[in-house]
């Protein structure tokens, strides 16, 4: 296919490089901050039972207010920012390491784009304008463009329902992120006709609650007519080995097509109506259900509905997608119950056994069709087989055996033993491999004939490991379970892993905690090794680069260096406090004052999302009016010198860009950034204070659902 440049890295693109040195910091800042939020939020609640006993369902939305001052935990809040400015770093570099890195390079220094295959792990290079045609293609076949009132009336009804539930000061707005697609290339003809799958990512906040709600529903009416709604593969197996006369059943094996864009608003009323004589389910949790359906994709920044009246939409990789699929499919297993068939579905997939003669079998499959036709789905079917592929295991009724599948032109890639992953993960990965291959297969014969194809996959990726089949793994052990499991509120502290640390982060942590809250401390019940723990976060991997760089070219430019057209619109450009570039915005800041006696300089960052010279006003105002002496401590100190008669100059530069908090990140880079120099780089900021970590973003608020209008 001309233009479409195959790429196989050759390794899983979960790997992970050495991140650099401030790469690393601030993902530390970032961790080490949200464990501090929630000690002290946790400590407050404790303090104050009061306050504790008022608290509501959130739905696991946090508290965007910064948790107040505990002077309790003065003393661990400083041990803590001591351990984070005070990690030591080594240089640990290997081949598997060097071709990472350099793979890395090679991916952020291209311009074209990584397009992940659908099904194998290929990647093929394109050409921005290649992907574009490919995008629009896929986004005209079932979409047309959307009105702009219709994104503001979903917003509203967002935050209506987060206003019923109280949170609408803890949810943001929807994140408006462009639509992407992935390449079928299993698909025949594809080097001639390239068949896509389109994937929007772009969901409203409230699908975690609808989420949440389905799941609750789902649980109740599994639990109430047992149907055969599969989670996993284990579910599979426990179905299949409780089959009776297996030489006398046959299969019927059927795949839902395009399952989630099918469900329609009348069959999801439907479902609902259906899960109602099961659960209680209020008007006001059937309307966030279908509420949360109202879908919009976006390309470039336009705004995108389905074809047809109606927005309605379950897309895939939305927060409550799954769930729905899940609850549609009880539905149609229930209408599939008096065909006297032993079935099940995993979302999409279906599968059933029966002892029927072929020519019943065949007379079931017509009313399977007709069920499906009927929820206006249609379906591909296959019936009499004795044989079958499901999921990532094969079912043999004439053996009565299982084993493990593979798909064509799919080979198995683990993350490397030389990774940049916490130690504990390289360690279980040889494990879990042979517990899972042992658990998928019915039999000794059955693993051995399929191990040498995960073997040299294990042996590739560095490790020295033999697998072995473990019969053990196929059952699991209930011995256990009465046994009391004590239930404890921990709190987890989730510092990047690197490699390139020499600093036992976990070491001095826990030394730490022992010294601040010994046996006779106050709060110690609360805060001790078994309510606080520790485990290692993961930094980026291959496939986070490679998303990076994607949106990167898309964007032609990195946001953050885009100049303006007019860096300085001062009167006079002697007069620009910013050497002609006062117009810049989203920027860390840096103030040099310089005591005209003595020549002593003292300096302050700040930061600004908006133009400097909007910032700069700001500043000038609080050097001249008193009552706005104690805005910064920069204006602090400029009027301690204006106090004593003492003559200054004060001169300003640019330290770095970055971007403010966005919806669709989740995280505020530029917030991070004025922390990293204020933390890491003292001696460029004298006059801040140093109780930067556990500040609140300020400007997350314009983007909740409270603010918008």
């Amino acid at each position: 296919m001309a233009g479409f440049d195959k790429i196989n890295l050759g390794y899983s693109t979960k790997n992970i490089p050495l991140p650099s040195k401030k790469d690393y910091l601030k993902t530390l800042i970032t961790k080490t901050e949200k464990f501090m939020r929630n000690i002290r939020w946790k400590t407050f609640f404790f303090l104050n039972p009061d306050a504790a006993a008022e608290r509501k369902e959130t739905y696991g939305f946090r508290s965007t207010k910064s948790p107040p001052p505990i002077p309790e935990l003065r003393e661990f809040e400083d041990g803590m920012l001591n351990l984070v400015q005070n990690i030591e770093f080594t240089n640990t570099r290997n081949d598997f390491q060097r071709e990472l890195s350099k793979d890395a390079t090679s991916i952020r220094n291209s311009d074209k784009l990584y397009v992940a295959a659908d099904k194998t792990t290929n990647f093929y290079k394109l050409a921005p304008d290649q992907y574009n045609k490919l995008i629009d293609q896929n986004i005209n076949k079932d979409y047309k463009k959307a009105a702009p009132e219709s994104i503001k009336h979903n917003t509203l009804e967002d935050k209506n329902i987060a206003d019923t539930l109280e949170l609408s000061d803890r949810i943001d707005t929807a994140a408006q992120k462009d639509a992407f697609i992935t390449l079928k290339d299993h698909k025949d003809n594809f080097n001639n006709k390239p068949a896509c799958r389109l994937i929007n990512p772009s969901k409203s906040e409230i699908g975690k609650v609808s989420k949440q709600i389905l799941e609750r529903i789902n649980t109740k009416i599994k639990d109430a007519t047992k149907l055969n709604q599969w989670k996993n593969t284990d579910e599979v197996i426990q179905w299949y080995t409780n089959i009776n006369c297996k030489q006398k059943s046959s299969f019927i094996c059927f795949d839902v097509c395009d399952f989630y864009p099918s469900i329609n608003e009348d069959l999801l009323n439907k479902a609902l109506a259906f899960a109602a004589k099961y659960d209680n389910i209020s008007e006001q949790e059937k309307h966030i259900i279908l509420h949360t359906k109202q879908s919009t994709l976006f390309n470039c920044g336009t705004p995108w509905s389905k074809r047809g009246e109606s927005q309605f939409d379950v897309t895939m990789g939305s927060f409550d997608g799954a769930e729905t699929c899940e609850l549609v499919g009880l539905f149609i297993l229930s209408q599939l119950q008096h065909l006297d068939i032993n079935v099940g579905l995993y979302r999409d997939d279906g599968l059933a056994v029966s002892q029927k003669t072929p020519r019943q079998i065949d007379i079931i499959k017509k009313n399977i069709c007709r069920i499906f036709a009927q929820n206006h789905l249609k379906i591909t079917i296959e019936v009499n087989k004795k044989y079958v592929d499901f999921l990532d295991i094969s079912m043999n009724l004439t053996t009565g055996t299982y084993g493990p599948y593979m798909k064509p032109n799919n080979t198995p890639l683990y993350v490397h033993n030389e990774s940049n992953h916490p130690p504990p993960i390289i360690k279980n990965i040889p494990e879990s491999v042979n517990k899972r291959l042992s658990c998928i297969s019915a039999n000794e014969n059955i693993f051995n004939n399929a191990s040498p194809e995960y073997q040299n996959a294990l042996n590739a990726s560095g490790y020295n490991y033999k697998l072995k089949y473990d019969a053990h793994s196929n059952y699991k052990d209930n011995n256990n379970d009465n046994k009391r499991k004590r239930k404890r509120n921990v709190t987890w502290y989730n510092p990047p892993y690197s490699e390139n640390v020499s600093t036992n982060i976990g070491k001095k942590f826990f030394n730490l905690l022992d010294k601040c809250f010994p046996h006779d401390h106050q709060l110690h019940k609360l805060l001790n090794r078994n309510t606080v723990k520790l485990s290692y976060s993961c930094m980026p991997n291959i496939n986070q680069i490679i998303s990076s760089h994607n949106k990167s070219v898309l964007n032609n430019n990195e946001p953050t260096t885009d100049e303006p057209v007019d860096a300085c619109n001062c009167r006079a450009n002697r007069e620009c406090p910013l050497d002609k570039k006062c117009l810049t915005s989203g920027v860390v800041y840096q103030a040099i004052v310089t005591r005209q006696d003595t020549k002593k300089e003292e300096t302050y960052i700040g930061l600004t999302a908006n133009t400097f010279k909007s910032r700069y006003s700001g500043h000038a105002s609080s050097f001249k009016n008193s009552n706005k002496r104690n805005a910064t401590t920069l204006s602090e100190y400029v009027w301690s010198l204006k106090d004593s008669n003492i003559p200054f100059a004060i001169k300003w530069k640019i330290m770095s860009r970055a971007k403010s908090y966005s919806t669709s990140s989740k995280r505020c880079n530029l917030c991070i950034e004025e922390k990293y120099f204020i933390i890491y780089k003292p001696e460029l900021s004298t006059l801040n204070k140093r109780n930067e970590l556990v500040s609140t973003c300020r400007h997350r608020k314009k983007h909740l659902l409270c603010n918008y209008n």
